[in-house]
Formats: structure tokens, sequence, C-alpha cells
């Protein structure tokens, strides 16, 4: 059972809710609500993994060393405020984003048989990509512990589920990846990262498919008895985003996602669970919220980094005075970030720092938040310490680093077919 924390849980419910009106026009309310953040996360440290400790000390150390620095050389103390409120919209959608797995339909399927074979394992990829899209982790676990509720989850079966959930970060707006990069590459937009992002999950999931189930053991595998009326839920989330988003294109989509994670499960609760409603709504702020503490440290620390690397950046006047950043130079950013991942560094971090330093001096933001996006499908897929391989490791015994291993060929097929795709892109749609 999990366990409750309801201070650090409504804290954080709180920051949320400053975070929505802030964005809203409140500004001032961005500032209390980063206070409330960091109030939750200094009851939240103890929650984190050593890894997860040592990358957010590192992010916390060198942002506040940044932030020293510029201070002393009389850059723009704004950049304490910023540091304050760090990734507080970043944060704010992925625990919204959490209370869809109050509505989402975990006992989908709870009595039928597995299915077995090549055909079950392709509904299951794609199955896992499109609900795990919009529901996020949530529907990695409800399929792979259907799968282990009998006996181990093999390794093709993990491979399944985490390579089609990981390819999401490609392209949806509901996923931490989207979010960071609409952050970290201003000026990037949803309307052209979505449609080429969604390509190249695409291909991505060929080629998933191609190396998992042509495997001897795909005949004889069980997969997930996939209901394709589980995926309304997350069909009419994105729409509801995407068709608010083409009216009002001034409301910026991390809030667009925020508000309808949670008008959506308020809704759904209320329809399908009448008076409990409000015990389930209330349970998953004291329970689930506080056990997000490595998602929300790892942003809030990176918003510190972030902070620190612009205010060292403008006290230095530094400048990286980039003469091209075609997809040459492009690709090349995206091997470096992909390689740093395999060394077990959280996207985020790797991908925040990048930002600083290129962003400014990038003609096509566009052109860089896909070598984020990029970067990070990969990334976690190749890293050992990413969420979804700790978890796999955590849950159903699968070492974490053996993902890494099993990933290689994987990951460099993907690097050469995104070489190819951003030359098409440079090619036919940079203008």
């Amino acid at each position: 059972m999990k366990k409750t924390d309801s201070l650090t849980g409504y804290s954080l419910f709180i920051m949320l809710l400053l975070a929505l009106l802030a964005s809203f026009g409140w500004p001032l309310l961005a500032t209390l609500a980063g206070c409330f953040a960091w109030f939750a996360a200094s009851r939240l440290v103890g929650r984190l993994l050593p890894m997860q400790r040592v990358q957010v000390l590192i992010m916390l150390a060198l942002g506040l060393a940044g932030l020293v620095f510029g201070q002393v050389q009389n850059a723009s103390p704004l950049w304490w405020l910023k540091a304050l409120e760090g990734n507080q919209a970043l944060i704010s959608m992925l625990l919204s984003v959490s209370f869809l797995r109050l509505v989402a339909s975990s006992e989908l399927a709870a009595k039928e048989a597995l299915p077995v074979g090549r055909l079950a394992l392709w509904k299951t990829l794609v199955g896992v990509h499109f609900f795990g899209a919009v529901i996020n982790f949530s529907a990695m676990v409800i399929m792979a512990d259907r799968l282990a509720a009998k006996k181990n989850l093999s390794p093709l079966q993990a491979l399944v589920i985490t390579r089609g959930f990981t390819l999401a970060a490609h392209w949806s707006p509901f996923f931490a990846s989207m979010g960071v990069v609409l952050i970290n590459a201003p000026g990037a937009s949803l309307w052209t990262l979505m449609p080429v992002g969604l390509l190249l999950a695409a291909l991505g999931l060929v080629i998933a498919g191609r190396l998992l189930i042509n495997k001897p053991e795909a005949e004889t595998t069980q997969a997930y008895p996939m209901h394709w009326h589980a995926l309304a839920l997350p069909l009419a989330l994105a729409v509801s985003v995407l068709g608010v988003h083409l009216i009002k294109e001034d409301i910026p989509v991390l809030t667009l996602v925020s508000l309808s994670s949670l008008l959506f499960t308020l809704v759904l609760l209320v329809w399908r669970y009448a008076d409990k409603a409000p015990t389930i709504f209330f349970q998953h702020i004291k329970q689930t919220l506080p056990s997000m503490s490595g998602e929300t440290l790892l942003f809030l620390s990176a918003g510190v980094l972030a902070a620190g690397l612009g205010s060292a950046l403008q006290a230095a006047n530094f400048s990286l005075e980039l003469t091209q950043f075609g997809p040459w130079q492009a690709w090349l950013l995206l091997l470096v970030l992909v390689g740093i991942s395999g060394l077990g560094v959280h996207p985020v971090i790797s991908i925040s720092t990048a930002g600083g330093l290129f962003s400014p001096w990038v003609s096509d933001p566009n052109l860089l938040g896909l070598v984020f996006l990029m970067a990070w499908a990969l990334g976690v897929s190749l890293s050992p310490l990413s969420g979804t391989h700790l978890a796999m490791q955590g849950r159903y015994g699968i070492p974490s680093y053996a993902f890494t291993r099993w990933n290689l060929v994987y990951v460099a097929l993907l690097l050469l077919v995104q070489l190819a795709a951003l030359h098409l892109y440079v090619l036919f749609l940079f203008k």
C-alpha cells in the first residue's frame, strides 16, 4: 500500500492549481506556486532513489553556482525568480496526467485468457503506444501487470511494452518530453512537432515490431488482450487539447493538458462512482502525488540548473556564434544527447543544458525541438536508469542494464532513420 503524506500531497496539488491560474494572467501566483513546490520537494528528498538523489544534488549545485556567479557579475536578478518558479508548468502537467489513472480501464480484459502469437503482440505494441501516449506510465504498468499475473514477464514481452511506450515521447503532448521541449526550444510549434513526431513514432513501431515479433519465441508468447475501446479516453483527451489549442493558441499547451486531464477525471469519477468520487480523488492527492518524488525533484532541480546556466551565460556574455545548424549538426547533437543518456544521465538534464546553449542561436526552433524529442525517446530506451527500465527492474525483476544491451541495435537503427528525417524536414518543411 502506498504511504499517505497528506501535507506533501496537498502542497503539490495547491502548486498545481496556482500554476494553472498563473498561466491565465496572474503571474504573481507563479512565485507562490514555486514556494509550495519547493516545500513539497523538501519533504520528498528522502523518497528518492540513490542515483536520483545524486543527479538532483548535482543539478542544484551547478545551478546555484551559476546563479551566484551571475549575481556577482551583475546578471539579472530575475534568474533567481526563474529558479524559484522552476518547471512548475511541466510538473503540474505530470501531476494532472497522473489523475487519469483513476479513470483508466485498469479492469480491462482482466478475466480474459491472454492471446498468443505475433498478431496479438503487434496489437499490444500499438495499443501500449497510443494508450500510453495519454494515460502515460500507468498504461505500461496496467499491461505489464496483466501479463505478469501468473508467470514472470519475459524479455520479449517487456521489450514490446517498453518500446511501444517510449516511442510516444516523439509526439505526445501528454508526455514530459513535449513539455520539456516547448520550454527549452522557445518558439517551437506543437503543430509542427506533432506530425513529424507521429511519423517518426510510426516508423519506430514498424522497426520495433519487425525486430521483436519476428523472433522465434513470438509465436508462443502471450500478449495483452487489447480492446480498442480502451483508446476512447485517450482519443477524446487528445482531440480536446488540440481542438482548443487550434482555437486559442495563446493558451499554453501544458495548461491545456493539465486542465483537460483534471476535468476529464472529475467528470468520469462522478459519473462512474457518484458519492465515492471525492474520496477516490483526494486519496490520489494524499498517496499518489507524493509518490512522484523522482519526477518532481528532477524537474525542479532542472529548472534551477537552467536558470543558473542562463545567469552564468548572461554574466559571461557567452555566445556560441553558430554559423549553421542544419541536419548534420542537429544529428551530431542528437548523438551526443543519446550517448549522455546511455551513461545514465536523465534526458531532462542534457536537454535543459543544450536548450540554454543552443536555443538563442538556432534559426529554426522546431528543428532543435525535434532533436530534443528524438533524444528523449531514444535516451530513455538506452538508459539503464530511466524510470521505464527501473520500473521493469523493481516491479518484474528484469535488470535495468539489460535493456541497454537489448536496445543497442534498435537505437542505432532509429538514429539512422532520424538522420534521414532531419534532412527531409530541412528539405521540405523548413522555410
